[in-house]
């Protein structure tokens, strides 16, 4: 073979190769994947597992806290049902209507994934995570629940636990007199600031910040009655500034989980934390 036919032979075997096709070429397909999707991914700002941990929550207790929120009284039927309910916009119609509709869904997830979705379902539902942003139900009180009134203020700040592998707490504002959540009742500034006792010690800056819904892009106006919430972290220092009004700082709690033990590769030498002068 001489040079120029093997240069040709080249050419044409590495065309044949090429790992897309050209644009007359229509890419193949096949009818049905081989595995059915779980048709809800775990939240990003969730921590989840298979197993109970230190406070996590079973995934299917959630939803059926939010299917008793939206839909009072209406019992799921199925797995299908919980999810469903829980994870979606709430669904217009009578208790009949609504489970017409989730059928239908149903049906033609079955037809394009087969009926393994609905063991997919159960085990996103048999999940242990840790959510985030889950506001408690009224009238909620515990250890890991503080509200605090604003001074010169008919308002309050509620701190309330997120995930405990993440060290997030979560902060929204309440009506004192009512205790209903509220959305930025009046102008302020939530900001990130140092430690006030070792200032030194911590970056120098500080950071403004703002809510999860306004962090995902919703207007202000948009955000539905009650839901705005904030992520602090456990041990933030954090500073409410309002226009007029003294500032207002206070430090999120620190969480322990199971009794204190000391490292044993470690001797702890008594000292004292703050030394007056």
């Amino acid at each position: 073979m001489d040079r120029k036919t093997a240069k040709s032979s080249v050419r044409k075997n590495a065309k044949a190769e090429k790992p897309y096709g050209t644009a007359k070429r229509t890419p193949t397909r096949t009818s049905k994947p081989s595995t059915a999707p779980l048709p809800l991914s775990v939240p990003s700002s969730s921590s989840s597992s298979r197993l109970p941990g230190p406070p996590s929550t079973e995934f299917r207790k959630i939803c059926f806290d939010k299917i008793r929120e939206r839909y009072p009284g209406l019992k799921p039927r199925s797995d299908w049902d919980i999810l469903k309910l829980a994870t979606t916009e709430t669904l217009p119609g009578t208790h009949a209507e609504i489970f017409a509709g989730l059928d239908k869904e149903l049906a033609r997830n079955i037809e394009t994934y087969g009926d393994e979705i609905n063991d997919n379902v159960k085990t996103l539902l048999d999940t242990y995570m840790e959510p985030t942003g889950i506001k408690p139900p009224p009238g909620t009180s515990n250890d890991l629940i503080f509200i605090r009134p604003i001074p010169d203020s008919q308002y309050s700040i509620r701190l309330f636990p997120g995930s405990y592998s993440n060290r997030e707490y979560c902060l929204d504002f309440l009506d004192t007199e009512t205790g209903k959540p509220v959305n930025s009742p009046f102008e302020y500034e939530l900001w990130a600031i140092p430690d006030p006792d070792a200032p030194w010690l911590s970056l120098p800056m500080s950071g403004k910040l703002h809510s999860i819904e306004r962090t995902h892009g919703i207007k202000q106006g948009d955000i539905l009655p009650g839901c705005e919430k904030f992520i602090l972290r456990d041990g933030q220092t954090c500073m409410l500034a309002r226009p007029g009004r003294q500032p207002v700082r206070f430090t999120v709690p620190l969480r322990r989980y199971g009794p204190e033990v000391e490292a044993e590769s470690m001797v702890v030498l008594d000292l004292p934390r703050v030394v007056r002068l």
